[in-house]
């Protein structure tokens, strides 16, 4: 399994996210502007209030999908023996990315899910090798493979 080009792709995932998110706060932006010069009703005011709020939040989560994309640049997707971050653990059940969040996706005939080391599944399967099992959600897991 080629996890470098697993990280390539999460990173490219990682900066549509972004960019989107920057179009979003553009668009939003401008919904936020109002030409003082018109008639500017009650209504209005409204809209310029909703569209600062959705702004706001949409800022909080470009930040933060920053920061996952500076976590996931630094993360080491080096071969591992492991239940640890960058490592890619394959259960019978799901596969696991560990240490970045991420909606499942398709890779090599594979499903997978990112979790980050604050997930709660992380919990139980972290410092896991190659047959061992968890359980997490009332679900029994046996690690199949660690790469």
């Amino acid at each position: 399994m080629d996890k470098t080009l697993l990280k390539e792709k999460l990173v490219h995932q990682q900066e549509l996210v972004i960019k989107e998110l920057e179009e979003k706060i553009s668009v939003t932006h401008s919904m936020v502007d109002i030409d003082e010069s018109d008639t500017i009703d009650p209504e209005d005011r409204s809209h310029q209030y909703e569209s600062g709020e959705m702004e706001a939040l949409v800022r909080t989560q470009l930040q933060k999908a920053r920061i996952d994309f500076e976590t996931l640049k630094s993360l080491d997707f080096g071969n591992k023996a492991i239940v640890e971050p960058g490592a890619l653990v394959r259960t019978e059940k799901f596969n696991f990315i560990v240490g970045f969040p991420a909606i499942p996706f398709e890779y090599e005939d594979l499903n997978i899910v990112g979790i980050s080391e604050a997930s709660p599944i992380y919990q139980f399967m972290n410092g896991k090798k190659v047959n061992e099992s968890f359980e997490f959600g009332g679900n029994r897991y046996t690690i199949k493979a660690i790469y």
